[in-house]
């Protein structure tokens, strides 16, 4: 029954009989339990490490592009903003360049293939452009309430005289405001989240609403 499925191992060595001390013959129920067991685990951790990473890409993406903003600016205008995104982008460009240089030197007899570094720079390049096309998420940058906010996720009040304070905390994240800018229209602006001051966000200096559509939820 659905209700009885054991699905972690001490719920297993919990039995009467102790898996891990006998010998279980392949076909029994127990050693499918065991199997089912082990694979649903294997499956948590890699799920775990999977967010793990992406969270902790999402994080620099975010702080990079936040620390591109000089610390005597309020805020970047639409056009600005879209080149540090490509600058970001095209952040390894020397690296791959080098690389590149460095095998066809090695190489100037016979051909040589790409180095698995230089395949991953060229392929991230590629899957980040592809990002940018169809709308590529990142605080927005243009609103001074907004960089006022990023900078205190990067740098809490009061870390100046605790150093236990750190910065980067992604629970933060939540109260920016987040939206999305692509290559094939650079004056739409899509809005992803409100962040901490939904409904209060001013108007641009000409005092007119911001061309943006709110994203389906």
């Amino acid at each position: 029954m659905p209700g009885n499925r054991i699905k972690t191992m001490k719920a297993l060595q919990s039995r009467k009989s102790n898996v891990t001390g006998h010998k279980l013959h392949p076909n029994s129920r127990r050693a499918k339990q065991l199997q089912r067991v082990e694979l649903r685990t294997k499956k948590l951790d890699l799920q775990g490490k999977v967010q793990r990473t992406a969270e902790i890409k999402r994080v620099d993406r975010h702080l990079h592009f936040i620390h591109a903003v000089s610390d005597d600016v309020d805020a970047v205008s639409l056009p600005e903003l879209h080149q540090i995104l490509q600058d970001y982008i095209n952040r390894d460009e020397e690296e791959i360049v080098e690389l590149e240089a460095e095998r066809k030197e090695r190489s100037w007899r016979k051909a040589e293939g790409k180095t698995k570094r230089e395949l991953e720079l060229e392929q991230q390049k590629i899957e980040e452009l592809g990002e940018y096309r169809s709308g590529f998420e990142l605080p927005d940058l243009t609103l001074p309430e907004n960089v006022f906010l990023c900078r205190q996720w990067i740098r809490p009040i009061g870390s100046d005289k605790n150093p236990r304070m750190k910065g980067g905390d992604p629970s933060f994240l939540g109260r920016l405001r987040m939206i999305r800018i692509n290559s094939e229209d650079k004056n739409a602006i899509v809005v992803v989240r409100e962040g901490a001051r939904e409904g209060e966000w001013e108007t641009n200096e000409g005092g007119e609403e911001r061309d943006e559509e709110m994203e389906d939820a």
